[in-house]
């Protein structure tokens, strides 16, 4: 036995070294056996642990190897080069982020400006249309809401043959051309009442609201001093006017205090008074107590500015067949006008009359004061025929325009103005008690010192005409190239302006489709917020409306005098607005005018 010990090399062999060896094989054993299923789970959870506690502690440049000591007798199981690339993958780098991030900011081509694809397609077989071609695109084909929410707050029409179209409605945006518009602004005119007065009646001048550059601004700078004077010499008459209109309510109204649905019609003729006391003070008899004969002329007038107003605009609406040939509705707007033009002549040429038997000095002697003019000449007609020189036919085209517009205006704002305090009783209430505190008494005397002193009532027409503006978008043409929203627009480009939509828009006004006269008083916190451009009702700068202020005064008189006499209430659908080259309510103005105690 001892002999083979030696020969498999085992020298010195002892018990306590054959108890070693049995341990060593017995270690062996436990290392090398299959491991059960628990235990497996147990080895992969403990080397889990292990490996996520070394991925959040962080690690040293010698990865995993640097922590096995150098004197230990077991192997690693990687070497450096592994285990560095091993901690590389758990590494997360730094993110820099840039302080300011640059823009290309040179303005877009006009080219790229959005709009109806299919309209510059159409554009391109336009000219192919032997007829068709020569029509000149008309600015209500489409509702411009729509196209404002699908491209967004700049579009371009591509217009045939006339030239493209750029609507707008942002503030600053609008701001931006008007900036622009220079001393003599160019804006569109009604071709449809052009037509009538350079080619059916041989004018020489097409109107006021075609009028462009110098030839406007020397005759609004004629006529804004004798409009305003007007309004101080007659405002007794025109408050006469509203006191006749208020006897033609009690008259009218039924059982139930209600107006018949035509009480529009009753608006006019307050209108149409009020204009020939101002432009040819003269009383015409359009409220008389008994109603109107419908053989005379103040019938006649009622009944032309109607038929006028309503064939204008379907002249202006879609295509303009009328450029070349003569349709049903030309011939009735042309019949209509010649109407009211024969009127206008009529009063002009008494004018004249008065005029030769008095020389110019004495004319100007007696119009140093105001005291010493005759209630039986009109000092505006009297201006225009010896100041301007200027020939009956365009004083006859400058009236005209005046009536067709201006007083389709002022009425019809009025009628939305009545909706709105009759569907709003608590403004009316308060409304009554600012013009109660100044007319205590039903036969009280208004004056222009106390419309001053009403500022909730002009408030509510600021409140009305934002709502209801009478021209809901105005025009321009560039006088030369502007950038806008980022696009170059070139000069000589038609814009519209869609005043109405820009009013309506929730970043201009806070609940915009809410009657609120409080955001025009000058003690309310919002009205700081409105920008300048975002209600425009009429117009801004040179071109702005001429007869404003004639505008403002006749609906302050006669809502003070009605809401004074009266409670308006309306029990009916909503009354909204159609586009009629004027916003016009789209429903009978069905009132009730109930007396106050």
């Amino acid at each position: 036995m001892q002999r083979m010990f030696i020969r498999c090399g085992i020298v010195n062999l002892n018990t306590n070294s054959f108890v070693a060896w049995k341990t060593v094989r017995r270690l062996f054993a436990e290392k090398t056996r299959p491991l059960t299923a628990i235990e497996r789970q147990e080895r992969f959870r403990d080397a889990s642990n292990e490996l996520i506690s070394s991925i959040a502690q962080p690690q040293t440049a010698g990865g995993l190897a640097s922590e096995i000591s150098p004197t230990s007798a077991t192997i690693p199981l990687t070497d450096a080069t592994v285990s560095q690339q091993a901690s590389n993958v758990f590494e997360i780098p730094d993110v820099s982020v840039l302080s300011e991030v640059t823009r290309d900011k040179t303005p877009l081509p006009f080219e790229d400006i959005p709009g109806p694809v299919a309209l510059k397609v159409f554009e391109k077989y336009w000219k192919y249309v032997p007829l068709l071609g020569q029509l000149k695109w008309n600015r209500n084909v489409m509702p411009l809401k729509y196209l404002f929410n699908r491209y967004g707050p700049i579009v371009r029409i591509h217009g045939p043959i006339s030239g493209d179209i750029v609507m707008i409605h942002r503030p600053e945006h609008i701001a931006e051309v008007y900036k622009q518009e220079g001393e003599a602004p160019v804006r569109s005119g009604i071709d449809v009442l052009q037509h009538y007065r350079l080619h059916y009646r041989k004018s020489r001048l097409p109107g006021p609201f075609t009028m462009q550059g110098t030839e406007w601004t020397e005759l609004r700078a004629n006529l804004d001093k004798p409009f305003a004077q007007q309004l101080t010499r007659y405002f007794g008459k025109l408050e006469m006017t509203c006191d006749e209109l208020v006897q033609r309510i009690r008259k009218i109204r039924n059982r139930q205090d209600e107006v018949p649905g035509d009480f529009d019609q009753d608006l006019s003729r307050w209108g149409m008074e009020s204009f020939s006391i101002l432009l040819l003070n003269r009383r015409l008899g359009f409220l008389e107590p008994s109603g109107l004969n419908a053989a005379s002329e103040p019938a006649r007038i009622i009944e032309a500015l109607t038929s006028a107003h309503l064939y204008l605009s379907r002249c202006e609406s879609g295509f303009q067949v009328w450029r070349f040939f003569e349709t049903p509705y030309i011939r009735k707007l042309f019949a209509a006008c010649d109407v009211i033009d024969g009127v206008i002549g009529k009063y002009i040429r008494q004018a004249q009359n008065k005029l030769r038997n008095r020389s110019a000095s004495t004319y100007q002697e007696k119009n140093s004061t105001a005291d010493n003019v005759e209630d039986n000449g009109s000092p505006i007609l009297d201006k225009l025929i010896l100041d301007q020189e200027m020939q009956p036919d365009d004083i006859s085209t400058l009236i005209m325009d005046m009536i067709i517009l201006g007083v389709q205006a002022t009425t019809n704002s009025e009628a939305f103005l009545l909706y709105y305090l009759a569907r709003n009783p608590r403004i009316q209430r308060q409304l009554y008690e600012e013009i109660g505190a100044l007319m205590p008494s039903r036969g009280s005397e208004l004056t222009q010192y106390s419309l001053k002193k009403m500022p909730y009532l002009r408030a509510c027409i600021k409140e009305c005409l934002r709502l209801r503006p009478a021209f809901p978008y105005v025009t321009r043409v560039l006088p030369k190239s502007i950038t806008l929203h980022g696009y170059v627009v070139p000069k000589d480009t038609y814009v519209i302006m869609a005043n109405q939509i820009s009013s309506h828009r929730e970043e201009n006004f806070e609940d915009p489709e809410k009657f609120k006269p409080e955001r025009w008083l000058s003690n309310n916190t919002e009205r700081g917020e409105h920008q300048a451009f975002s209600s425009l009702p009429f117009g801004y700068g040179v071109r702005s409306c001429l007869g404003k202020q004639m505008a403002e005064t006749e609906m302050m008189l006669l809502t003070a005098k009605l809401i004074r006499e009266f409670r308006i209430e309306y029990d009916y659908a909503d009354i909204g607005s159609n586009y009629m080259v004027v916003n016009v309510p789209n429903k009978p103005l069905r009132f009730r005018f109930v007396d106050r105690d």
